[in-house]
């Protein structure tokens, strides 16, 4: 019997001095089992004369593992190398015995028995390494109650490196493996036995699990999404190591283990990049990209650096964002084979003498342009500038590239611009009917609007949101039980962007294809499980973030889409489909973005916004928007003496 708090609470050389006893009695005890064992060997005088070998095993056996540093090796560590030396240690401490009580014996006429030497070796060996194990046992027992009791998602390779790493890490304990494979089912790993999905509910109830960790860096992202679903019914942790890309490419270790990112929640697969496609309009060419500080736009910077172009022209109205894209990218092209230039500008999309001095000055082949106020309550609330910024600055920035013959043009537009129920949908749609009326008359330029839906921890999407609620202990808001919304990753939107425009020609309007909408609800419950963490519910009144309901804001659709009609053409790259709209009349617009300019500049509101409705018939202003002067939005003459016909 034994305090286990007063063991402890021990200092280092006083265990030392434990660990020495424990050997000493040990040895001394394989003597005295080494005569009871062998009885023959010690007949006669050979007893009388050999008592003190008792305390000579013991006085060997100490010094001779001090001399081998098993006293400096921290148990918790000890692996089959340590126990090795172990054995060899103890055969050392067997010669050593050996030789004293051959020349003792020879000194008084007597004989040495040979036999016994094996036994006492098998036996000190054996004493030696089972009160070690015994001690890491206990060692381990003791820190296993402080620690989260986990399951290893994975019997492979991954969870193999995921246990030895996290075994003497203080924080998991280890108590099963699952593995979908059934040729593991039923073997054993580490001492572990593999279990199959279906044990994980019995599992985590008599283990008393609380965390299960993912170690699965081969799996098809398809199918690693569609396990972590299935564990989250569980309302337990979640936890991942990296994927296979960034441990093999260095970016990260196997045994980092991280909470579930909102594109490990999702069941689309990493596009498939054509590498042809997307270096065409980049690959040696000078490439402005607008809104350069923006999350569409800072990873357009970052996939163009990719492909090495001859010149990275970062276009930005913020200072602070241009300056982080800017060092960023800087690091980022130090470790590529290449000259490539990166040039800071700050500059509005509004300023067209700014636009055209870059334009020219750096002599850009290719403009990115996804500079634009995105935020739909934000819009609503500010529509004049909305609308300047969205509508007139795009037309500013497409005459200045007409201006400076650019040759590729690729615009960004978004989902909200089909069948428009708020400002910033009406005007991204208003925007690309500008470029289209524009760019139908400049054939030397090839042209393409590229529309898409929420893109995954942009700063226009409802995911930093979530994540802030649920940082904050929640709750966390969504609108309405049924709305939906297209996802996609930021890389992902910006590579199909990129490869979309080498197929421009002629001001088309190309439609990424984004799965399946997902309903936002899920969305929220996934982050929530994501972050380690379980949903309160009347199931649940114990759960740590609970999900309420608001209502939708103004202009905000239950469901998105991304065509007028859904009548969608296939192109080279299968992501990337083409839109057949009928298309305005071009000189119509181009009167109207004249009126338009004029009621921006006047500050009219009640005409910029019943401009906006004659270009955009299908968009109806919210009640907040909606001037008082009419109630129904009416056509705008177009005067005869326009700036425009005059011209």
């Amino acid at each position: 019997v034994y305090d286990k708090k007063m063991i402890e609470q021990l200092n280092r050389p006083t265990r030392y001095i434990l660990a020495m006893f424990v050997d000493a009695v040990t040895a001394s005890t394989a003597v005295v089992l080494t005569y009871f064992l062998n009885p023959r060997d010690f007949e006669g005088p050979v007893v009388s004369q050999l008592w003190w070998l008792i305390l000579v095993a013991g006085v060997a056996a100490v010094s001779v593992f001090s001399l081998a540093g098993l006293y400096r090796t921290i148990l918790r560590f000890a692996g089959a190398r340590f126990f090795a030396k172990v054995i060899l240690s103890s055969v050392i401490v067997t010669s050593v015995i050996a030789a004293v009580t051959f020349g003792y014996l020879r000194y008084v006429n007597l004989s040495f028995p040979l036999s016994s030497t094996v036994t006492f070796a098998m036996l000190l060996s054996i004493g030696a390494s089972c009160s070690r194990l015994l001690a890491r046992y206990y060692i381990e027992h003791k820190d296993n109650k402080n620690r989260e009791r986990v399951i290893i998602y994975g019997a492979g390779q991954g969870g193999h490196q995921l246990f030895s790493a996290i075994r003497y890490g203080g924080k998991y304990a280890p108590v099963a493996f699952i593995d979908d494979n059934p040729r593991n089912q039923g073997k054993s790993v580490h001492g572990l036995k593999v279990y199959g999905f279906n044990a994980i509910d019995r599992l985590i109830k008599t283990k008393n699990v609380s965390t299960v960790l993912l170690a699965m860096p081969e799996m098809a992202h398809r199918n690693r999404a569609k396990i972590i679903q299935k564990l989250q019914k569980f309302n337990i942790k979640i936890q991942s190591t990296p994927n296979l890309t960034d441990w093999i490419t260095n970016k990260a270790v196997l045994s980092e283990l991280h909470n579930l990112s909102v594109e490990d929640l999702m069941s689309r697969e990493p596009v498939e990049v054509n590498e042809k496609l997307a270096s065409y309009c980049i690959a040696g060419k000078s490439v402005m990209i607008t809104g350069a500080g923006g999350s569409i736009g800072s990873e357009l910077c970052r996939q163009a650096l990719v492909r090495k172009p001859k010149i990275i022209v970062l276009f930005e109205l913020s200072e602070s964002a241009l300056f982080y894209i800017q060092q960023e990218l800087l690091k980022r092209a130090e470790k590529i084979d290449g000259n490539i230039e990166i040039v800071a500008v700050l500059g509005s999309v509004l300023d067209t003498t700014r636009l055209r001095n870059v334009l020219s000055k750096f002599k850009v082949d290719t403009v990115f342009h996804a500079a634009a106020y995105k935020h739909v309550p934000m819009i609503e609330a500010n529509a004049i500038e909305g609308i300047r910024n969205n509508i007139i600055g795009t037309k500013h920035l497409v005459d200045s590239c007409v201006w400076a013959n650019i040759r590729n043009l690729v615009i960004i537009s978004t989902d909200k611009a089909v069948r428009p129920t708020n400002l910033m949908g009406a005007t991204k749609r208003f925007s690309e009917l500008v470029v289209q009326a524009i760019a139908k008359d400049c054939q030397s330029m090839r042209t393409c609007l590229v529309r898409f839906g929420n893109v995954l921890g942009s700063s226009g999407s409802v995911v930093p949101i979530f994540r802030e609620q649920i940082n904050s202990g929640g709750p966390v808001t969504v609108t309405h039980p049924k709305m939906t919304r297209f996802f996609m990753t930021i890389p992902e939107a910006s590579e199909l962007v990129i490869q979309a425009g080498a197929m421009a020609s002629d001001a088309e309007i190309f439609v990424l294809d984004m799965g399946e909408p997902e309903l936002i609800i899920d969305l929220a419950r996934r982050m929530i499980s994501g972050a380690g963490l379980t949903e309160q519910t009347a199931d649940n009144p114990k759960g740590d973030i609970a999900i309420t309901f608001t209502k939708p804001r103004p202009g905000e659709k239950l469901f998105e889409e991304l065509s007028y009609d859904n009548k969608l053409e296939h192109t080279v790259h299968e992501m990337i489909h083409k839109s057949n709209e009928s298309t305005h009349d071009l000189e119509k617009i181009k009167v109207l973005v004249e009126l338009l300019e004029n009621s921006v500049e006047n500050r009219d509101d009640d005409k910029m916004l019943e401009i906006v409705c004659q270009a955009v018939p299908e968009y109806e202003p919210s009640d907040e928007l909606r001037p008082n002067s009419f109630p129904h939005i009416k056509s705008v003459p177009i005067e005869e003496s326009s700036p425009l016909e005059a011209n």
